[in-house]
C-alpha cells in the first residue's frame, strides 16, 4: 500500500527565489576573492617562462663571445677593426625596426659551432614586421624573426657600444615602441657596461617602466 494514502507525504522543496540569490551572491564574493590569484598565478608563469627565453639567449650569446671573441652585433654590423681579420661573413642589413634581436639572431644561425640556438623553439619566434632578407642558414627560413616574451612583444637586445642608441620595437599589435638599454640605478652608468643587455618590456608592452624583466637585473 502506498503510505502517502494514509497521511500527506512531504513534498520535495526546490530553491526559493532569495536563496537562489543568495548563493548567487556567495559565488560573486568568492569570484572576487579569487581572481587577484588566478591573475596572479597566470602573470608569475608569463614572467617565468619570459625570463626562460631570456636566459636561454644570454646563454648563447655568452657562448658567442667565448668562440669568437665578441658578442653578436645588435646592427648587423661587425665592428670596422674585426671585419678583415675575423672569418663572421654575415648577410643582411639591419632595417627601423627590431634590430638588436634580429641581428643577434641572424649571427648566432649562420652555422653549427657549439651553441644552443632557437631552432628547436620555433614557438619563441616571431616576426612582428614582416620583413625578410637572405635565408639564415641554421632556421632555413628567410624572414628575420625575433624572440618574443609571453606577452608576444619582441626583446630588445644591446651590446654594450649601442648602449647610447634608442631601438624601434614593433608588437604584435603593429604599434612601434621605444626602447633603451637600462642603467644602474646606483650610478651613473649603465648596467652590464662592457657586455650586453636583454630586455622585456613586462606585461604593460612598454619598455623602460617598472615591469622589465632585463638581463643583467636591475
Amino acid at each position: 500500500m502506498d503510505p502517502c494514502a494514509l497521511r500527506p507525504c512531504p513534498r520535495s522543496r526546490g530553491f526559493t527565489l532569495v536563496e537562489l540569490l543568495i548563493v548567487i551572491g556567495l559565488l560573486g564574493v568568492l569570484a572576487v576573492v579569487m581572481l587577484p590569484s588566478i591573475t596572479g598565478a597566470r602573470g608569475e608563469g608569463d614572467r617565468v617562462e619570459t625570463l626562460a627565453r631570456m636566459q636561454h639567449l644570454a646563454q648563447a650569446v655568452e657562448a658567442y663571445n667565448r668562440k669568437h671573441g665578441f658578442y653578436p652585433p645588435d646592427n648587423f654590423s661587425l665592428p670596422e677593426a674585426l671585419r678583415e681579420e675575423l672569418d663572421v661573413k654575415v648577410k643582411g642589413s639591419a632595417d627601423e625596426t627590431n634590430a638588436g634581436i634580429e641581428s643577434a639572431i641572424v649571427f648566432l644561425h649562420q652555422r653549427r659551432q657549439g651553441i644552443q640556438g632557437f631552432d628547436d623553439k620555433e614557438d619563441w619566434l616571431a616576426n612582428t614586421d614582416g620583413d625578410s632578407g637572405p635565408e639564415i642558414p641554421l632556421l632555413q627560413r628567410k624572414e628575420k624573426v625575433e624572440v618574443v616574451d609571453a606577452w608576444g612583444t619582441p626583446l630588445a637586445y644591446f651590446v654594450n657600444t649601442s648602449y647610447g642608441r634608442v631601438q624601434k620595437i614593433r608588437t604584435a599589435t603593429g604599434e612601434v615602441i621605444d626602447a633603451a638599454a637600462w642603467k644602474n640605478p646606483k650610478t651613473s652608468g649603465y648596467l652590464a657596461p662592457h657586455k650586453f643587455q636583454i630586455i622585456s618590456a613586462g606585461p604593460d608592452l612598454r619598455f623602460n617602466t617598472e615591469d622589465d624583466l632585463t638581463i643583467p637585473q636591475r
